[in-house]
């Protein structure tokens, strides 16, 4: 007897049905047939970002933005700035709005709740996967929700428990 098994993506691939303009008979088709190869090269690069730790910290480093010896000063200012508390630290820093990674590429999608939190969950699951790659042993939060450290409408954070 022969077994067949199928491995669900993370994504429902259900949420094709909610796009209003559908370029393909699949979500797979989807993305295929709406993107440069430079447009999955940017997307993987959303997905695995590049993470900065400052002695300890942990920050996405496209919101971080700085290095070595700016990236210390930085760090002084922000625990000046929020009484050296590490987690509201990262949160802050951290924290981008889901509206933010689609400046002038605004669509209805962007109204519709289920494509949202599929994004969200799609970020989660990546940020937490290239997180715990990185730092195995430390408890990294990655979660999105609505207003998040004063963002606007549903947002993503990360940060060490």
């Amino acid at each position: 007897m022969k077994n067949v098994n199928l491995y669900k993506s993370i994504v429902n691939e259900q949420i094709f049905h909610e796009f209003k303009e559908q370029r393909g008979v699949t979500l797979f088709n989807h993305s295929t047939n709406s993107n440069y190869i430079e447009d999955f090269i940017s997307a993987a690069y959303v997905l695995c970002p590049n993470i900065i730790e400052v002695n300890g910290y942990i920050f996405i480093a496209d919101f971080f933005e700085a290095q070595e010896d700016e990236a210390i000063n930085k760090l002084l200012r922000l625990e000046t700035q929020f009484n050296s508390d590490k987690k509201h630290i990262e949160q802050w820093v951290n924290s981008w709005s889901f509206g933010d990674f689609f400046l002038g590429k605004d669509c209805e999608s962007m109204d519709n709740e289920k494509i949202l939190k599929q994004f969200g969950n799609i970020l989660v699951y990546n940020w937490l996967r290239r997180a715990k790659e990185l730092f195995p042993n430390r408890n990294i939060i990655v979660e999105y929700g609505e207003g998040l450290m004063g963002e606007l409408g549903l947002s993503i954070t990360l940060y060490e428990q």
